[in-house]
């Protein structure tokens, strides 16, 4: 059973006055803001003689774990800033307090519905003693905790080793780390390996500042790691490149699979061809898993390249017709894989299963290209399929069991149920252009399924397919695609009109 080492704040004020380093509020304080603070308290006056090589040891494991998962309660950000005139302590010179006032800055956070902030850090069941050991010394030193933020920011901290259940009962929002850089979403700072030793030097520097009639300005903390946190609603952008085949060449939407499957072997021939080596999230992985999707029967649902003809849609004269075509990473992605693609595949020919060159892939070149490819990726809170959803499993003909497989198609696909605020299947098509789900082509390993009759008779038949409508409580990126066949076209979505 996986254990988490839990720290959890409880503000004795209900506002966070800390400011990230572009000056705007931060939420939720960062980890480099909690690791500096522990490690104030734990050498605060007197206790700074009772500092120890074991609790030098604990806080170098602690900078060397994993970015934390955090969770917060609801808070509102103060509609408008105000300031404050504080003493300048700087401005010695003149003695007229009101001609050496500063000002201050507030816009504080507000705590709705609680007043505690966990961060929990994942220890492995396999971990040594030692790990532990260093655990416990850090849920000591949480104790001396006193300030969060700004000194008017007062806390007390409580740390401890959880189980999984345990950290599942905690409530509030889920802010998960992501790596790399991601617009729009909060950037954190957290401590990596040597930060223990810079935020050391940084002291000593603070305190030799003033030498005689010389001064020194103290040097700022530099050894640390910048990550993106976004709640467990919302997903990391998902890089993609977008393609469109030539003047006169165009699929039926309803042979989507088709098109996906021969831009599929366009991308193997080219990864066997080239040095590249695919990675996701700093790890290697197999071309054959990556780009051909080969997973030898398992139920394992590992990164991959997603192929995605799109159709024409969204205008009165839209035909449903597929021009284009998008290779789509997996959520999080770092896009080096899709630049591959980029590179690799232009101006490449698409061929089918006969040899036959059936169109070429160019860079958009139809002035109404990047609108249309707009549709599919930019990010958007309603959504509706153009190519139906393929349920992973059979639903009787029931709209409720339909749904059920529907929401764990979600999880399937890696999206949260709890970003979903409405949810609406049916037959029938969204777009002008689209088809029933009945008429479209499906892979081999999906048209035909073996099952069993509860009288135990095997039958074959095909998977349930609907149309569905989702609106997300916060926009959600794209491209998104949903169900048995999201990495060959089916299950497509496009944003709504709202």
């Amino acid at each position: 059973m996986r254990r988490h080492l839990c720290i959890s704040l409880t503000f004795l004020d209900s506002r966070f006055h800390g400011k990230a380093d572009t000056g705007e509020p931060e939420w939720p304080p960062s980890p480099l803001r909690l690791f500096q603070a522990v490690l104030a308290g734990s050498r605060l006056g007197c206790r700074n003689a009772q500092w120890s090589t074991e609790k030098e040891a604990a806080f170098q494991w602690w900078e060397r774990c994993a970015p934390p998962l955090i969770i917060t309660p609801t808070v509102r950000r103060a509609s408008t800033p105000y300031t404050l005139f504080v003493p300048n302590n700087d401005a010695d010179k003149k003695f007229d307090r009101q001609a050496r006032l500063t000002g201050k800055t507030v816009w504080p956070h507000h705590l709705l519905d609680g007043d505690t902030v966990h961060y929990l850090w994942l220890i492995d069941d396999g971990d040594s003693a030692t790990v532990l050991s260093h655990a416990e010394w850090i849920c000591r030193e949480v104790r001396h905790l006193v300030a969060l933020g700004w000194g008017i920011d007062h806390v007390v901290g409580h740390g401890c080793v959880l189980g999984e259940e345990k950290v599942t009962a905690l409530s509030g929002h889920r802010w998960r780390p992501h790596a790399g850089h991601w617009p729009g979403h909060v950037q954190s700072r957290v401590p990596r390996m040597g930060t223990l030793h810079d935020l050391e030097q940084c002291h000593v520097s603070f305190l030799g500042r003033v030498d005689g009639n010389r001064y020194s300005p103290p040097s700022r903390p530099t050894t640390f790691s910048v990550v993106s946190y976004l709640r467990q609603t919302v997903l990391p952008p998902r890089p993609c490149v977008a393609f469109e085949l030539s003047e006169g060449v165009a699929f039926r939407q309803v042979d989507t699979v088709k098109v996906a499957a021969m831009l599929r072997s366009l991308a193997c021939r080219c990864a066997r061809q080239d040095t590249h080596e695919f990675c996701f999230n700093d790890g290697a992985v197999d071309a054959e898993v990556y780009v051909a999707g080969h997973v030898n029967g398992t139920k394992a649902t590992p990164p991959r390249f997603s192929y995605l003809p799109i159709p024409s849609i969204g205008h009165e004269h839209a035909d449903g017709m597929i021009r284009r075509l998008v290779i789509a990473e997996p959520y999080g992605g770092d896009s080096t894989n899709a630049a591959w693609a980029r590179l690799r595949l232009r101006n490449q020919a698409l061929t089918d299963k006969e040899g036959h060159q059936r169109g070429t892939l160019l860079d958009l070149w139809r002035r109404s290209s990047p609108a249309m490819i707009g549709r599919y990726v930019n990010a958007a809170r309603s959504w509706c399929t153009v190519t139906p959803v393929v349920l992973p499993g059979l639903d009787d003909g029931k709209h409720a069991k339909a749904e059920k497989l529907f929401l764990a198609a979600l999880q399937d696909a890696g999206i949260p149920v709890d970003a979903i605020q409405e949810l609406a299947l049916r037959k029938a098509p969204y777009w002008s252009g689209s088809q029933h789900p009945a008429h479209y082509r499906m892979p081999d390993y999906l048209a035909a399924r073996e099952y069993r009759t509860r009288q135990g008779k095997p039958v074959q038949c095909r998977l349930p397919a609907w149309h569905v409508r989702l609106l997300f409580r916060e926009s959600f990126p794209g491209p998104l695609a949903i169900g048995a066949g999201r990495h060959c076209g089916l299950g497509l979505f496009a944003a709504a009109e709202s």
